[in-house]
């Protein structure tokens, strides 16, 4: 199933979205930040819904997580591009739950970098509380995947200022909707073609199945250390091809157009426009 979250006359709502991504049915269930956490049981359209065109101006983040976890060189080319080795253990950092935007928007230039990057990443969002769990459970914890769109101020990348340099305004655009594990189970998320286009031009173009660690093994080992719970996103690390692995880089730009997608998960769309 793939869920979106969308704007409503009465507040945010749950839609039932086609596997082709071209239509929603409405379910008539209201959808709160911790929507995933209530346990509605099954969701099915409302009585009398009729399909209805996709209208990206709509779209929500399909979760509103409350830990949103981030995970550093866990792709072999993004690894290689920055000469840096494959860790033992994943890199890991919070992001800030208020960078979270929609789908589809605009992505303000922040005015503390000169050298905004972007990183096409596999979300996975975590459907029930997991913490010092066996490996089954934590995999048996994975609700289902979104896109992620990491963008990053480069000459921020520091150890001490890794969160700032991940936490500007609307810079983890998440979505377009939740996948569920039904429709791509866990077993296939390993292997996605994921993919970055920038003005067009495509950058990033590599598959899931270059991840280190994979899915259910990076839920594993982060929730020995913290709990997670419903609704927690997991951003799996990018693959190669970031502005930063090109020389000279090639920072983003007034202007400039990024589309992020994840086959079988679908799009977001974000243009860069003047910090106001």
């Amino acid at each position: 199933m793939r869920i979106a979250r969308i704007a409503g006359q009465g507040g945010a709502e749950l839609v039932i979205v086609a596997p082709d991504g071209s239509s929603w049915l409405r379910t008539g269930v209201p959808a709160g930040p911790d929507w995933l956490a209530a346990g509605m049981g099954p969701l099915g359209p409302a009585a009398g819904a009729l399909p209805e065109t996709v209208d990206a101006a709509l779209l929500l983040p399909p979760v509103v997580p409350r830990t949103f976890v981030g995970v550093g060189l866990n792709y072999r080319a993004h690894a290689e591009e920055q000469g840096r080795a494959l860790p033992a253990e994943p890199p890991l950092f919070l992001k800030n739950p208020r960078s979270l935007a929609p789908p589809v928007g605009t992505l303000p230039l922040h005015p503390a970098s000169v050298a905004l990057d972007y990183e096409a990443e596999l979300g996975i969002v975590i459907g029930s509380p997991v913490f010092a769990c066996s490996a089954a459970d934590a995999e048996a914890a994975i609700a289902g995947w979104v896109v992620v769109q990491d963008y990053t101020l480069r000459d921020l990348v520091r150890p001490e200022t890794l969160t700032i340099a991940k936490g500007g305004p609307a810079m983890a655009p998440i979505g377009p909707w939740l996948t569920t594990v039904d429709a791509v189970p866990v077993s296939q998320a390993g292997a996605l073609g994921i993919r970055a286009w920038v003005n067009g031009e495509l950058r990033q173009d590599s598959s899931t199945v270059d991840m280190h660690f994979g899915p259910a093994e990076l839920v594993w080992r982060i929730a020995r250390h913290m709990p997670l719970g419903p609704g927690d996103v997991i951003a799996t690390g990018s693959p190669g091809g970031s502005g930063v692995g090109f020389t000279p880089p090639r920072w983003l730009v007034v202007g400039d157009t990024v589309e992020t997608e994840i086959a079988g998960l679908g799009r977001l769309c974000q243009q860069v426009v003047r910090n106001s």
